[in-house]
């Protein structure tokens, strides 16, 4: 009972705090009008309590939103989705969740662990996941102060050796197209276990599987599948997430076409996916500017999706962007060298002054290169030779 009561204060402080950001409303401008403190509506909108009934009709009086309203659109649609609607009919009592930390198919795991497919652990070390268990995806970086969810899924048929190896199908798995961060989660309310550090040390099990309470997950599915909401996405049904792990698993094993037959949906979800590991391989900062407000990242194609189909997903013809150096890009009124990656103008852009001020400070900087997958020789001098206006 206590798990569901907390579940139900993250739904729907999570439900008050997007409707209040629909309205374009601060939490301080929220207190001034309302007989509620700052701290009361944080703990509700954070889920660390559960709001009143008196508490929430004030709420939605000042917001101007009837009760239905606000259960069918903030309520409701954070689980408009077969993801979700399925997650949610597999859940029993005795469900368990978790964080699985995976750095995919390495030789030191000998292949074993496989994004999306499989996930293996030692009975000695941990033997509390069971099938029909659900978990997040953690990607460590080396560091604790950096790493990100990318994913969640349930386990599926587990099997055993006798050296205690547990090796289980992953099924039900959804790969997201926002990765949620430590900075998206720097106030998140964790309920499993009490956050002491800035830097996240010693928070998750050194040995990579972390139990983690209803709410959590929840909650962090919730946070992530908003934000893909966000992206002006069509629905996640069955047959999208189901692609869309599809080519999470294509671009991971440099398989980067797409073909013809199924191009529509590969367009819409083959670019979420690659845009957001592109953006992440660049740090969540613009190459030219260093700009990191993350909403206005964008992926920039070298050589179009349209020409070139073998390469439409190859990360190393993409780079991350920030709106104006994108249009530019796009538009062959900026290249970057081929050679040395410096940044080259056009000689037409000095028609424009305003647009020449604003591009001539980065003339012949270099480009910042991601941490993988740097730009190929061949893709900018294909922009060089054949979309760059000299």
């Amino acid at each position: 009972m206590a798990d569901d009561k907390q579940i139900i204060q993250a739904k729907f402080g999570a439900a008050l705090m997007r409707l209040r950001q629909a309205q374009h409303c601060t939490r301080q401008e929220v207190v001034d009008h309302n007989d509620i403190s700052l701290n009361a509506l944080a703990s509700i909108e954070n889920g660390q309590a559960l709001v009143k009934l008196d508490t929430l009709s004030m709420l939605l009086q000042y917001y101007n939103t009837s009760l239905e309203d606000f259960s069918t659109q903030y309520v409701d649609a954070a689980n408009n989705s077969d993801f979700a609607t399925l997650m949610q009919q597999s859940i029993t009592p005795d469900t368990r969740f978790f964080i699985l930390d995976t750095k995919g198919a390495t030789p030191a795991n000998n292949y074993s662990d496989q994004d999306f497919f499989q996930y293996h652990w030692n009975a000695r070390q941990f033997n509390k996941m069971r099938t029909g268990d659900w978990f997040i995806y953690r990607r460590p970086q080396g560091s604790a102060k950096f790493w990100y969810f990318f994913g969640a899924g349930q386990i599926g048929p587990i099997t055993h050796d006798t050296q205690g190896n547990q090796h289980a199908q992953i099924i039900n798995s959804i790969a997201f197209t926002y990765y949620l961060t430590p900075e998206d989660l720097a106030d998140f309310p964790w309920t499993f276990r009490q956050r002491t550090r800035q830097d996240w040390q010693h928070f998750f099990n050194q040995y990579g599987m972390t139990e983690i309470r209803p709410a959590d997950y929840h909650g962090l599915l919730t946070i992530a599948l908003d934000q893909m909401n966000g992206q002006s996405l069509p629905p996640l049904t069955r047959a999208i997430v189901k692609e869309d792990v599809a080519v999470y698993r294509d671009i991971h094993q440099g398989r980067f076409g797409v073909t013809e037959k199924i191009e529509p949906h590969k367009q819409r979800i083959g670019q979420s996916q690659l845009a957001e590991l592109v953006r992440l391989n660049y740090s969540y900062q613009c190459a030219v500017t260093g700009i990191h407000t993350r909403p206005l990242l964008i992926a920039s194609h070298i050589i179009p999706w349209a020409v070139s189909p073998q390469d439409r997903l190859d990360p190393s013809n993409v780079i991350c962007l920030s709106p104006l150096w994108d249009k530019v890009f796009d538009q062959g009124l900026i290249t970057f060298d081929a050679s040395d990656r410096t940044i080259r103008l056009a000689a037409q852009v000095q028609a424009d002054n305003q647009l020449y001020r604003e591009l001539a400070p980065f003339k012949g900087r270099k480009l910042h290169d991601p941490v993988h997958d740097k730009p190929k020789e061949e893709f900018l001098a294909y922009h060089n030779q054949k979309i760059f206006k000299g």
